[in-house]
C-alpha cells in the first residue's frame, strides 16, 4: 500500500491519471482508507487547488482547500479559455482539460461546503463547459442556443460527463440551470430509446439528484413538483424496461421521490395521494426509510388537516404494510408521529396515541413501538416549544410515574433526564405573546423550584438526585419569570447549590447576575457586581471554568446603568474603564467592550438633562469609535440620538443628521464611520415611527438613496426587506394624500425586484398587512375595495405555492376594518362575508386565520354605522355570539361599539327605548367584567352619549335622571371622568340634574377637567377616544 501511495504521489503518475481516467480525489480517498496502513507520504496536488494529505499513521486523508471562491476563479479562467476556442478546433489536450475541470466541479466541491452563490457559480461553469463540448460534438446549436437531437455516436460527450454537469446544475439554486439539467436528461433518454447506445445514456444517479433538487426549488409550484416527480419516475421505469442497466428504480431513487413529494404534502393534497399510490405499487422498492417518509407525509398532509381525519385511521394501515414487508415499526419510525403530536400540544390526543401504541404492542407484538422512557422524554423535550409546555410536561411526567407505579409498563420509569426535560419545558414557557417589550410576570420560577425541592427531598425516588443542569434550569426559569422576587430566589438557589456540594458553574453565576441586572430592587446592581468579583477571584486563583466573559461584565454595566442607586451611572462608567485597562495592561486581552457595553452607558447618560451627562456621553462615544466595529458603532450613534430625544420627529431628524455626517466622514478611507445597511434601516425605521408630517417622504427618500449607493457599488449598503417594510409602515402611519396608493406601488415594486432575482428583497405577510392597514386607515372612497383586492392577491399567490404571502387574522381584520369605516351601504354584508371566509379557512386547518375579538369588533362597528333601525339589537346579538358561541371575552372596545350602535339608533319612541335598555344592560356588563387594561372612561362616555342622543327632549331626560345620576356617581367612584365625558354628561342630563351634579363648582356651567377632584379622574387610561359620529 505504501508503494501505491508513493506511486500516486508522483507528479508524472498524477498527470497520467488526470489525462487517461480522470480519477477524482474521492476515489483516492476510498483506496487509501480501506485498511490501516503505515506510510510516510505527506501530500500531493489535485485539480482546483485541493491538497490531499495522509498522516503518518495512515488512518485518514484530509482535504485542504484554498478558498472555494479562489478555486472557482481558477476554473472560471480555464473554462473561459476553453470557451474561446473556435468550434471544431479543440485539441485532445484541451478536451481532457475540460473533462478534468468538470470532474473537479462535480466531485471535489461538495454542495454542503459551498455558499449558495458559489453553488450557482459552480452550476454555471459546469453548463458552460458541457455546452462547449457539445458544440464540438455537434450536439448544441450556439446560434439559436438550443440543444440538438443526438445522432450517431458522439466522440467527446458521454454519460459520465453529462452526469457530472447535471449534478452541478441541479444542485444550484437557479431555476434555469435546473431546467437545462432536466432537458439534458430527457435528451439522453430519447437517444437511448432510439439508438440503444451504451456510450451516451442516462444514469440512475442523475434521477436521484434531480428529484432531490426539485424539493429545494421554491420557484416550483406544488402541482409542478408533483407532475415532475410522476414524469421522472415514469421515465426512469421506461429506461429500465428498455434495457438501460445504468438506471434501476431502486430505493435511492424511490425514496428521493417520496422525500420530494413529502416536502409538498402539507400544502398539496395531490402530493399525499401520489405518495399513497407509489407505496401501494407491487414490487415497490420499500425500506424502513420509505415508511418513515410516508408517515411524515401523512401527518403533515393537507388532506389530513382539511378533513380532520383521525390520525390512527391514517397511520395504522401503513404500519401494518410495514409488517408485511418484514419491517417492524420501531422507535425511529415513530419519531415523526411524536414530533407531530408535540407540535399540536393536545395532551388528550397524546394520551390516546400512547394508549394505542401500548395496544399495538399487546395485540401485534410490536415491542419497539411500546411507549417507553425514551418516547416520553422525546415528547417532553418537544413540549418546551409549545404553548404552556411546562404544564403539559408535568402531566406527561405524572402519567409516566403512574404507569410505572401500577406495573402496567415498567419501561416508563422517569429518570433524571426526564425531570431535567420537564424543568426545561417550564423554564422555556413564554411569559407573553412573544413581544419582549411586553413581558408579563410568570409563576414558572415557582413551579420549577417546587419540582426541584421534591427532587432534593427524595420525594421523586432515590434515583432522582438533582445535578448542575437541574439547578441551572431553575435559575433560568426565575431569570425569565420577571417576578418581583426573582433576584432573591436566584441568590437562595445559588446558596442551596453550595450547601449540597454542587459547585455553581459560569452558567449559574451568569443567570444570577442577569436576574439581578433586571431587578428594580435597591442594591441589586451592587449584588450583581459582588458576584462578578467572586468570579474574578476564582479565575485569578486558577479556575479557568469561572472566567467571567463579556456578557457578565455587560450585565453588571446594564444593572448600574439602569439603577436608581446613588452614583450608579458613574459605577457603570468605572466598570467600563476597568474592562479597558484589563484588556490593555492585564491578562484579559479578550475582554473587549462591545456595542452593548457602550450603548448601556450612553443611554443612561443621554437620559440625564445636565451638562455633565451630555459631555460624558460624547466622551464615551469618542472612545467607542476606537473599540467597536463599524456596524455596531453606527447603531450606538443612531440609537443614542433616537433615545435621547423624546419627540419622535426630532429623534428621526437627529438620526438622519448622524447618517449624513457618516456619509461625509466615509469619504475618508481611514474612517470607521462608514454607514451600512443596518445604519440606513435604523434611520428609515426612526422616520417610520415619527410623528412628523413629512415622515413617509423622508423614509422613501433615504430608501432611494440606499438603492443609488448600492447600484454605484458603495460597500455594505444594500436595500433589503426591512428597508422596504419600514417605508411601507411610514406610509401606513401617514396622513399624506395618496399614502396608501404609494404603499401599494412600493409593494408591487418589491415583488417586481424579487421576481427579477433580487433575493435580498422578499415581500412577506407583514408587507402585505402594512399596505392593507394603510388602506384601512385612509378612509377615502374605494379604499375598502383596494384593501380587499390586496388580500385576495395574497390568498391567490399563497394557494399557488408562495408561502411568503401567507395571510393571517391581522390581514383579514384590517380589511374588515376598512369596510366598517367606509360608509358604504354594503359594509355590513362585506364584513360578514369576510368573517365567513375566515371561519371556513380556519375550519380547514388554517388556524392562523381564525376571527378574533378585533374582527368581530369591526362587524359591530359596521352595524353601528349602518342605517338599520334595529342596529342596537343586531349589535347586541353579535356580542352574545362572541360570548356564548365563540367563547370570546369582549373588551371595552366591544362594549363601546355596541353602545355606539344604541347611541345612533333612530326611530319611534319604542325603538329608542329598546336601544336605551340595551345600553344599560351593556354598561352594567362592561363594568362587571372590566380588567385593569380596559378603558372604562370610553365605555362611560359612550353610555352618556347614548342617553343624550336617545332622550333629546327635556321631558325625556327627566325620566332617566335616576339612571344618569347613578351612573355618573359610579363613574366618579371608579376614577373614570375625562374631558369628553364632562361634555357628554352635560348633554345627557336635564338642567336640574346637571345643576345637582356639578353646580357646586365655581366655574359652573363650564366645568373643565382641571376643576374636578383628582379622585374622579385618577384611573383614566390615555388613548384614542371612540365616541365617533356615526352616520344615521
Amino acid at each position: 500500500m505504501n508503494n501505491l501511495i508513493r506511486l500516486l504521489a508522483s507528479p508524472r503518475v498524477v498527470n497520467r491519471i488526470r489525462v487517461q481516467h480522470v480519477i477524482s480525489v474521492s476515489h483516492v480517498s476510498r483506496m487509501t482508507t480501506r485498511r490501516d496502513v503505515q506510510c510516510s507520504f505527506s501530500s500531493f496536488s489535485a485539480p482546483g487547488g485541493i491538497v490531499v494529505q495522509v498522516n503518518t499513521s495512515g488512518e485518514k486523508i484530509q482535504l485542504e482547500r484554498d478558498s472555494m471562491s479562489c478555486s472557482l476563479d481558477k476554473i472560471c479562467t480555464i473554462a473561459q479559455n476553453i470557451n474561446k476556442i473556435r468550434p471544431a478546433e479543440m485539441k485532445e489536450v484541451e478536451v481532457r482539460e475540460a473533462y478534468r475541470v468538470l470532474d473537479t466541479l462535480a466531485h471535489s466541491m461538495h454542495k454542503n461546503d459551498l455558499e449558495p452563490k458559489e453553488c450557482d457559480r459552480r452550476g454555471e461553469l459546469a453548463w458552460m463547459i458541457l455546452k462547449r463540448l457539445m458544440i464540438e460534438d455537434n450536439l448544441f446549436d450556439p446560434v439559436n442556443d438550443v440543444l440538438l437531437p443526438i445522432h450517431g455516436y458522439p466522440v467527446i460527450v458521454d454519460h459520465a460527463l453529462c452526469h457530472n454537469a447535471i449534478k452541478c446544475m441541479a444542485q444550484s439554486n437557479q431555476r434555469h440551470l435546473f431546467d437545462k439539467a432536466l432537458l439534458i436528461l430527457n435528451t439522453l433518454e430519447e437517444h437511448f430509446i432510439e439508438s440503444q447506445s451504451n456510450k451516451i445514456r442516462p444514469v440512475g444517479r442523475s434521477y436521484a439528484l434531480l428529484l432531490d433538487a426539485a424539493r429545494h426549488h421554491i420557484s416550483l409550484g406544488n402541482d409542478e413538483v408533483v407532475s415532475f416527480v410522476e414524469n421522472l419516475m415514469t421515465n426512469a421505469s421506461r429506461q429500465e424496461t428498455w434495457g438501460n442497466n445504468l438506471v434501476t428504480v431502486n430505493r435511492h431513487i424511490f425514496n428521493a421521490a417520496l422525500n420530494t413529494l413529502c416536502s409538498r404534502a402539507e400544502t398539496s393534497s395531490r402530493a399525499a395521494e401520489v405518495i399513497e399510490r407509489m407505496i401501494s405499487q407491487d414490487n415497490a422498492p420499500l425500506d424502513q426509510a420509505s415508511f418513515s417518509i410516508c408517515l411524515k407525509a401523512i401527518l403533515s398532509s393537507k388532506g389530513l388537516q382539511e378533513t380532520s381525519t383521525d390520525i390512527l385511521t391514517s397511520i395504522e394501515p401503513l404500519l401494518v404494510k410495514m409488517e408485511e414487508h418484514s419491517y417492524l415499526p420501531s422507535q425511529v419510525t415513530m419519531t415523526p408521529l411524536l414530533d407531530h403530536l408535540s407540535k399540536r400540544g393536545d395532551l388528550h390526543e397524546i394520551t390516546r396515541i400512547l394508549n394505542w401504541m401500548e395496544d399495538m404492542y399487546q395485540r401485534r407484538g410490536w415491542e419497539d413501538i411500546r411507549p417507553n422512557r425514551i418516547h416520553f422524554n422525546t415528547l417532553i423535550n418537544a413540549m418546551s416549544k409549545s404553548k404552556n409546555g411546562g404544564r403539559k410536561a408535568m402531566e406527561i411526567l405524572n402519567k409516566m410515574k403512574a404507569m410505572y407505579a401500577n406495573g402496567s409498563n415498567p419501561s416508563t420509569r422517569p429518570d433524571l433526564v426526564t425531570y431535567n426535560a420537564v424543568l426545561n419545558a417550564i423554564a422555556k414557557e413564554m411569559t407573553s405573546s412573544g413581544n419582549k417589550r411586553n413581558q408579563m410576570i410568570s409563576d414558572k420560577g415557582e413551579r420549577a423550584e417546587s419540582l426541584l425541592s421534591q427532587m432534593e427531598d427524595g420525594m421523586e425516588g432515590d434515583h432522582i438526585v438533582p445535578d448542575i443542569v437541574s439547578y441551572n434550569t431553575v435559575l433560568s426559569a426565575h431569570m425569565n419569570s420577571h417576578a418581583i422576587d426573582a433576584a432573591e430566589k436566584v441568590q437562595a438557589i445559588l446558596q442551596r447549590m453550595s450547601d449540597r456540594d454542587i459547585e455553581p458553574d459560569l452558567l449559574s453565576y451568569t443567570a444570577c447576575i442577569n436576574t439581578l441586572a433586571k431587578s428594580k430592587m435597591h442594591g441589586s446592581a451592587q449584588k450583581a457586581e459582588d458576584l462578578l468579583r467572586k468570579l474574578e477571584e476564582a479565575y485569578a486563583a486558577g479556575n479557568e471554568d469561572l472566567k467571567p466573559d463579556i456578557k457578565c461584565y455587560n450585565s453588571v454595566i446594564f444593572a448600574w446603568a439602569n439603577s436608581s442607586d446613588s452614583g450608579a451611572v458613574q459605577k457603570a462608567y468605572h466598570l467600563l474603564n476597568e474592562m479597558e485597562l484589563k484588556r490593555k495592561y492585564g491578562d484579559r486581552p479578550d475582554l473587549i467592550p462591545d456595542a452593548v457595553s457602550y450603548t448601556s452607558i450612553i443611554r443612561s447618560f443621554a437620559k440625564q438633562d445636565n451638562g455633565e451627562g451630555s459631555s460624558l456621553k460624547n466622551y464615551i462615544l469618542n472612545k467607542a469609535k476606537f473599540n467597536v466595529d463599524d456596524g455596531a458603532l453606527n447603531n450606538v450613534l443612531l440609537l443614542t440620538e433616537i433615545e435621547s430625544n423624546k419627540d419622535s420627529g426630532v429623534a428621526a431628524e437627529k438620526a438622519e443628521q448622524v447618517l449624513r455626517s457618516m456619509l461625509k466622514e466615509s469619504q475618508n478611507d481611514h474612517s470607521k464611520l462608514k454607514p451600512n445597511t443596518i445604519t440606513f434601516n435604523t434611520v428609515i425605521d426612526a422616520w417610520s415611527k415619527s410623528n412628523a408630517k413629512n415622515a413617509a417622504a423622508k423614509a422613501q427618500e433615504i430608501l432611494k438613496e440606499m438603492q443609488i449607493l448600492h447600484e454605484e457599488g458603495y460597500p455594505g449598503v444594500c436595500p433589503d426587506t426591512f428597508s422596504f417594510a419600514s417605508v411601507l409602515n411610514a406610509f401606513a402611519n401617514s396622513a399624506e394624500a395618496n399614502a396608501a396608493e404609494k404603499a401599494e406601488e412600493l409593494l408591487r415594486h418589491m415583488c417586481s425586484l424579487n421576481k427579477d432575482g433580487n433575493t435580498n428583497i422578499v415581500p412577506n405577510t407583514i408587507c402585505f398587512a402594512t399596505v392593507i392597514k394603510a388602506y384601512s386607515r385612509c378612509g377615502t372612497k374605494g379604499s375598502a375595495e383596494k384593501a380587499e383586492s390586496i388580500l385576495r392577491w395574497m390568498v391567490s399567490d399563497y394557494h399557488n405555492g408562495n408561502t411568503d404571502f401567507k395571510p393571517n387574522t391581522i390581514c383579514f381584520t384590517s380589511v374588515c376594518d376598512a369596510w366598517s369605516k367606509s360608509g358604504d351601504s354594503r359594509a355590513v354584508k362585506k364584513v360578514e362575508e369576510l368573517i365567513s371566509w375566515m371561519e371556513s379557512l380556519s375550519a380547514s386547518g388554517h388556524k392562523d386565520v381564525s376571527p378574533n375579538q378585533h374582527t368581530y369588533n369591526t362587524l359591530i362597528t359596521a352595524v353601528a354605522r349602518s342605517k338599520d333601525p334595529m342596529k342596537s339589537t343586531k349589535a347586541l346579538q353579535i356580542l352574545r355570539h362572541m360570548q356564548d358561541v365563540l367563547n370570546i371575552k369582549p373588551g371595552s372596545v366591544s362594549f363601546s361599539n355596541v353602545l355606539n350602535a344604541c347611541s345612533f339608533t333612530h326611530g319611534t319612541p319604542s325603538v329608542r327605548q329598546t336601544a336605551l335598555k340595551i345600553a344599560i344592560i351593556v354598561l352594567e356588563e362592561a363594568i362587571e367584567t372590566a380588567s385593569p387594561k380596559d378603558r372604562l372612561n370610553v365605555v362611560y362616555g359612550a353610555f352618556f352619549q347614548a342617553c343624550a342622543n336617545l332622550m333629546q327632549k327635556e321631558i325625556e331626560k327627566v325620566k332617566i335622571e335616576r339612571v344618569v345620576e347613578a351612573v355618573f356617581h359610579k363613574c366618579c367612584d371608579h376614577g373614570q371622568v375625562d374631558i369628553k365625558l364632562l361634555s357628554q354628561i352635560r348633554r345627557a342630563s336635564s338642567k336640574q340634574l346637571y345643576l345637582k351634579l356639578l353646580g357646586h363648582f365655581p366655574t359652573f356651567p363650564n366645568v373643565s377637567i382641571e376643576d374636578i377632584p383628582k379622585g374622579w379622574k385618577s384611573k383614566v387610561r390615555l388613548g384614542s377616544y371612540s365616541h365617533s359620529k356615526h352616520s344615521s
